[in-house]
């Protein structure tokens, strides 16, 4: 798995894997039924995002919703920090 950058899987399908220390799991795997384009699902930290027809955009999603909570992650640790610092 890839730490900080998008890393391809290993195996009979394909997927990727965006890892962000211990916090965030992202991943976009290809699933394919026979006869119809395939789909790709995204998810972050086995919670799901959806699916969607382009590698590219479930990965953008992906990267969308890492950095707005990566947002919060670090706004909220500045908070704890003060806190702490105060007791």
């Amino acid at each position: 798995m890839g730490r900080g950058q998008w890393a391809r899987g290993r195996g009979m399908c394909e997927g990727w894997s965006l890892e962000i220390g211990v916090a965030f799991c992202g991943s976009v795997v290809r699933r394919n039924h026979s006869g119809t384009p395939p789909i790709w699902i995204a998810s972050i930290n086995s919670t799901g995002l959806g699916e969607f027809l382009e590698r590219e955009i479930a990965m953008r999603r992906v990267e969308e919703l890492v950095e707005s909570s990566m947002v919060l992650v670090l706004h909220d640790w500045e908070l704890y920090q003060a806190a702490k610092g105060k007791r």
